[in-house]
């Protein structure tokens, strides 16, 4: 009988992957016909019997139309899909496995075998995927002609290696900012990528990459809730009350603001935000670690994010997350030959930046709003860096010099 159905197979035209997924099915419904025909009829059925019940099981189970002429627009992300996974580590599928990676992708829908033979193989097979003596199905990067759609993915995806690789180096840059928001969102979207990618456990990949690692500044303290207020009002754009201490200060201050933007700057997050009250009217950082207290004003209404709101744009100079307004001219003199020079020289430390060569050294002049870090900065140096300008700094430098001196 099975000579009667690939006859009438090949009437039909119907796809010869198609024909495989009849052929294969066909054996249980064979057995069944035959044990009811002779138990009804008390014979063996004829060629003709036999030609009806092929017939009709073609009706019932046959996809006549080829596959890729009803494709739909799932059907080419699961192609993708599949083009992915066999590139990445030049990796070799059968159909199997090619559904167990669509029920994992797509979440069961549509990605049986049969469906992978109908739908996908025809497909990957215009797309440089050829079939092995080992009936497993491989990318063939020898194809001078490469498909648009290969092209693009070629182009832009990771081999399996590459990614669990870049996973294992996200998840350690991920500790530098642990207890904040950012990190138990990256940490949860990490997870789900690892459970994509690898048959491993985050950990277990962690464990592996040790040859990279990052070391963030001591963390600051920050309460968990002060963490959550902050986030969802920033999100929602709700104006917030903070009870604040200044530094340098030990009094609290109560400053109404619309939060902005959270900014992670070396072990510490600030909060950029712009102050409603008269008093303390402006844009400003407040530092999360000396916030006491923090609501949000319900009945304020929502507020809109005006078109100055980003720190990045209006923070001049590269001397961390600070700010003090109006930028100003800074001009610094580094001895020749020295280490603060070396370190400094091939960098960009605020806007309008220019060196010039001296008897005495190199002259760094660039503009930047950040008075108290280049102060530090400077001092930082030793005798390899003099301040020239501004007058401010170079009084602010001398005085801490001579403070230090009598403290000897």
């Amino acid at each position: 009988m099975r000579k009667i159905l690939i006859e009438q197979m090949e009437k039909l035209n119907i796809s010869k992957t198609e024909r495989q997924i009849l052929l294969e099915d066909f054996e249980v419904p064979e057995e069944i016909f035959e044990e009811n025909f002779i138990e009804k009829h008390s014979k063996k059925p004829t060629k003709k019997d036999k030609l009806a019940f092929v017939k009709e099981y073609l009706k019932d189970h046959a996809m006549v139309e080829k596959p890729h002429e009803r494709q739909s627009k799932k059907e080419e992300e699961q192609i993708e899909c599949i083009l992915r996974a066999l590139k990445r580590g030049k990796k070799r599928l059968n159909a199997e496995e090619m559904a167990d990676i669509l029920r994992k992708e797509f979440h069961k829908a549509g990605t049986s075998v049969k469906t992978v033979y109908r739908r996908i193989i025809p497909d990957l097979l215009e797309h440089d995927v050829k079939k092995g003596a080992d009936h497993k199905y491989y990318y063939d990067s020898t194809n001078l002609y490469i498909s648009e759609q290969s092209k693009k993915i070629e182009e832009n995806e990771l081999s399996s290696d590459d990614r669990i690789e870049a996973i294992a180096m996200i998840s350690k840059f991920l500790e530098t900012i642990k207890d904040s928001p950012v990190y138990e969102k990256g940490k949860k979207f990490l997870k789900e990528e690892t459970a994509k990618n690898s048959y491993r456990s985050l950990k277990d990949i962690d464990s592996e990459y040790t040859r990279v690692i990052f070391l963030g500044a001591p963390e600051s303290n920050i309460r968990k809730e002060t963490w959550d207020i902050i986030y969802k009002a920033m999100n929602e754009k709700r104006l917030l009350n903070l009870h604040y201490v200044p530094e340098g200060k030990k009094d609290k201050i109560i400053y109404k603001v619309r939060p902005y933007q959270l900014i992670f700057d070396n072990g510490m997050w600030e909060l950029w935000a712009e102050c409603l009250k008269q008093k303390h009217e402006g844009k400003r950082l407040f530092n999360l670690s000396r916030i006491a207290n923090v609501e949000v004003l319900d009945l304020a209404g929502k507020f809109s994010l005006p078109d100055d709101y980003d720190f990045l744009q209006i923070a001049s100079g590269n001397f961390g997350c600070y700010y003090d307004g109006i930028p100003i001219r800074y001009k610094l003199l580094f001895s020749k030959d020295s280490y603060a020079w070396l370190y400094t020289k091939d960098r960009i430390w605020g806007d309008n930046q220019s060196i010039r060569e001296t008897s005495k050294g190199y002259v760094l002049s660039f503009e930047a709003a950040q008075f108290k870090p280049i102060l530090r900065w400077v001092l930082g140096w030793g005798d390899e860096v003099t301040p020239i300008e501004p007058k401010e700094l170079v009084e602010e430098w001398k005085g801490k010099i001579k403070k230090m001196s009598q403290s000897l």
